[in-house]
């Protein structure tokens, strides 16, 4: 699920702003500690050279037997921050205070056949430099939602901005009213029309799948810069980028037009699931699938409850030292020993039925 540069792996240790760059050193990271933790926060740094190549489109590979509309949808959000009892959360309270840790979310629907929904995933990392890293991801899902809130208000009058467009706004906005001093975050959005055409934008390693008969039948890709680096919004004073380019690095500084774009038509009954990589990073796709196969009768009637049974069961799976997590199977691949363990992380889901 990560994209490797061919340079080398890069691990940003954030104390001295130093790029590691070789297997030995993710093992002098990891120690001999069969739960990964320290290894866990994204980095902000990049050595790629020729900027972020994306701006993919991608079509309705996966789309078949399309249902005719208007279709209905039922949203349920599900969030479980992880535990803030690192001393260099002390100083930032706000932080502490953020119901979903580093991530955010927003979903609006001002009718059941016209919903937007995304989430957002700071950058962590921040945080080792005493910056707020929930502010970024805080600010740009209330733009998100302001913005959906008001197209879906004139709908009818004029035509919709796509996903990919509103992030773009929301980013502007966010930027210009200068609340966020410093920071990063992954950006996914979608747009839930009435006649079950998804939409879909997504910049960084956050996800969405489709589900069909419990089944994956869609799902986006991960951007990424390197092992635990995804493609993010940043707001970086100028000053600490002159730093950087002295000391001869850079930040990952995406925009949303680096955001890949998806269009998927819908079917009734399935089930949409927009989530952080805290979800991705612990569980694989069969895994979900296994989970609604068992499930699947209540996400009709007890969605809600049923969004954050899930988010309870990634949450003990992310704390259990012999879990065989996606993130510790990576980190196994990278360095070629085993290691096992969850990823504790912030975790946030939006689950969607399409009715």
């Amino acid at each position: 699920m990560f994209v490797i540069l061919l340079a080398g792996v890069l691990i940003a240790k954030f104390a001295g702003h130093l790029l590691i760059d070789s297997e030995a050193d993710i093992s002098r990271i990891i120690g001999s500690c069969s739960q990964i933790i320290n290894f866990s926060k994204r980095t902000f740094y990049s050595s790629a050279k020729n900027g972020y190549q994306s701006n993919n489109s991608h079509g309705d590979t996966y789309s078949s037997n399309a249902q005719t509309g208007p279709f209905t949808y039922k949203t349920a959000v599900a969030f479980q921050p992880k535990d803030r009892d690192d001393q260099i959360y002390q100083k930032l309270k706000d932080s502490i205070k953020s119901p979903t840790g580093e991530d955010n979310y927003f979903t609006t629907s001002n009718n059941i056949h016209d919903i937007f929904a995304g989430v957002a995933d700071g950058v962590g990392g921040w945080a080792e430099h005493g910056y707020d890293s929930s502010a970024i991801s805080r600010e740009l899902c209330r733009k998100m939602d302001e913005i959906s809130t008001a197209l879906a208000d004139m709908s009818s009058k004029e035509p919709l901005l796509t996903p990919k467009k509103i992030i773009d706004a929301a980013y502007s906005k966010v930027k210009d009213e200068k609340v966020v001093k410093v920071g990063g975050t992954t950006a996914i959005m979608a747009h839930f029309p009435s006649n079950g055409k998804l939409q879909v934008a997504n910049l960084g390693d956050s996800w969405c799948g489709v589900f069909r008969s419990s089944k994956l039948v869609f799902q986006t890709e991960f951007q990424t810069v390197g092992f635990n680096a995804p493609y993010q919004l940043s707001i970086i004073p100028e000053e600490m980028l002159k730093e950087a380019e002295r000391r001869g690095s850079k930040y990952i500084l995406n925009t949303p037009a680096d955001a890949d774009e998806y269009s998927f038509q819908l079917n009734k009954n399935d089930i949409v699931i927009l989530a952080t990589d805290g979800v991705t990073d612990n569980i694989a796709a069969d895994d979900i699938e296994l989970f609604l196969k068992d499930n699947f009768a209540r996400t009709k009637d007890e969605l809600q409850l049923l969004s954050q049974e899930f988010v309870k069961n990634v949450v003990g799976l992310s704390k259990d030292l012999n879990y065989p997590s996606v993130f510790s199977q990576e980190i196994s691949k990278l360095t070629g020993k085993n290691y096992s363990g969850g990823k504790e992380d912030d975790i946030t889901v939006v689950f969607i039925r399409v009715d």
